[in-house]
């Protein structure tokens, strides 16, 4: 009996808990919604009547995006060859590191030296795959600000994203 009445008490006391918590997601949901409909109401700002973007670009302006976008990619392009390069480096030394390990006939001196080469492996491509991420976040920074230097210096400038300037997808969240 009095096992009974304390699981009733606990539930009655776990179900009053969650309802206030039921009712706190409601004003975030409220106030998701309500943030949506504001950046809803932005980007209907910045489209005509046809839903196209209000800002139009001249040639020079032009030229000077896919100026921004060339350097863009072809900094990405070399910036992929050195962590290639590195990858495939940290691979080879770790091969002759392993080679040079099984040549070891004591089995702890062998295990170390396993364990040494997988780590200075392991190191070698946290640091490639480091500097990947630095060179790719510079080449997408360098961009946008000379992708903003290339705009129209007026309110509508300020909202043409990447997509409108030739990037199917942004690489800097990565």
């Amino acid at each position: 009996m009095y096992m009974k009445n304390f699981v009733t008490t606990m539930t009655l006391v776990a179900l009053l808990g969650v309802a206030p918590a039921f009712a706190e997601s409601n004003n975030t949901l409220g106030s998701f919604q309500e943030k949506k409909d504001d950046i809803k109401a932005k980007i209907e700002d910045r489209r005509g009547e046809d839903g196209k973007p209000i800002i139009t670009l001249d040639a020079t302006q032009i030229a000077c995006i896919k100026t921004a976008i060339t350097k863009r990619e072809d900094a990405l392009i070399a910036g992929h060859d050195v962590y290639a390069v590195a990858v495939k480096n940290a691979y080879t030394t770790r091969k002759t590191a392993l080679l040079a390990a099984w040549d070891k006939t004591d089995r702890l001196e062998r295990r170390a030296a396993v364990k040494a080469a997988d780590k200075a492996f392991s190191d070698a491509v946290k640091a490639a795959r480091k500097t990947w991420n630095e060179t790719r976040r510079g080449a997408w920074k360098t961009f946008e600000t000379e992708r903003k230097a290339c705009l129209p210096q007026t309110a509508s400038s300020a909202s043409v994203s990447s997509s409108d300037t030739g990037s199917s997808k942004s690489d800097a969240s990565l």
